[in-house]
């Protein structure tokens, strides 16, 4: 791999299922070891996206690289460069945790099995490694999962909501591994979520995908330092809202309860709205600006409603 050189390009890429557009014009490039975060609501095209990248669904259009070459058109020389962990991994539950990864190993044709016992301990699963896997904890199957994924010592790790269902320990011991397996090994994490805190707690760079379209990329701290949000509480929000439709051009304002408007400016401070509101004798509470969280700008751009959070 060139240095610097992306370890995954998605270009293009579009997905359709019958009439329905799962992805449209998807393109993301991942260059350096790191966490990215791949962020959107549940049915957004999160899993559509990773099952194109590995070569489970073929594209309507568009292509995947990784470390240059076509998944499409050599898979298998592709595929030994990701590890993958999917919701649910599935083990053999009569045998072992350290057996299972024995088996993954070698039908992945790898017969020297040293470093399973690393893995084991990368993940935590040192002092259970000998117990049947059918005596695991949900939490216990998502790291023995995560152990599975990195078998081949792949360069690209993608992970497909590994904290769904897990308890707080569980999602606790997922989080401080995903930094380690980026910073310390050099691998190049794409962790796809819904979940606003994990992403921040983890994530080096963020794209959220919204109905198939990536409607933002940046680092966490990058997308929540764009825009202001403002809110006025006032005696007459209807005439309130005219006012700053008509005067200040700003026309996505949304009512919040009875006496409560909303809006997202990147230009216009509370201070000069505050001023243009006593200026036309509008009756104020309060005006309070603050910039937005990376939650306010996720739902902001898919849409979702202050009571779907």
């Amino acid at each position: 791999m060139v240095a610097n050189a992306p370890i995954l390009e998605v270009e293009n890429l579009h997905r359709t299922f019958g009439g329905t557009v799962a992805l449209s014009g998807i393109n993301l490039a991942l260059a350096k070891p790191g966490v990215y975060g791949f962020l959107g609501p549940n049915g957004a095209g999160k899993t559509t996206t990773f099952k194109l990248i590995t070569a489970l669904l073929r594209p309507t259009s568009g292509r995947v690289l990784i470390d240059g070459i076509d998944v499409q058109e050599n898979p298998r020389t592709a595929a030994a460069k990701v590890g993958v962990l999917f919701d649910s991994p599935a083990f053999y539950p009569y045998l072992s945790g350290q057996e299972n990864l024995q088996v993954i190993s070698r039908w992945l044709g790898h017969e020297d099995l040293s470093k399973i016992s690393d893995l084991l301990s990368l993940v935590g699963l040192t002092d259970t490694a000998h117990r049947k896997v059918g005596g695991y904890s949900w939490g216990m199957k998502q790291r023995l999962g995560l152990a599975a994924a990195l078998l081949s010592d792949p360069q690209l790790v993608l992970l497909d909501e590994p904290t769904n269902g897990l308890d707080p320990g569980g999602i606790a011991d997922i989080r401080r591994l995903l930094p380690k397996m980026a910073h310390e090994q050099g691998r190049t994490v794409m962790l796809s979520s819904h979940r606003m805190d994990e992403v921040e707690q983890v994530c080096d760079q963020v794209t959220i995908i919204h109905r198939g379209r990536i409607v933002a990329d940046g680092t966490p701290a990058e997308l929540a330092a764009g825009d202001r949000r403002i809110e006025i509480t006032c005696a007459d929000p209807d005439a309130v809202g005219n006012l700053l439709r008509r005067d200040m051009g700003i026309t996505k304002i949304e009512r919040v309860g009875g006496n409560r408007l909303r809006f997202v400016s990147p230009n216009i401070n509370s201070g000069k709205i505050n001023r243009l509101l006593i200026e036309n004798g509008m009756v104020i509470e309060q005006v309070v600006e603050k910039r937005e969280s990376l939650e306010d700008v996720f739902f902001r751009l898919t849409g979702m409603a202050e009571h779907d959070r």
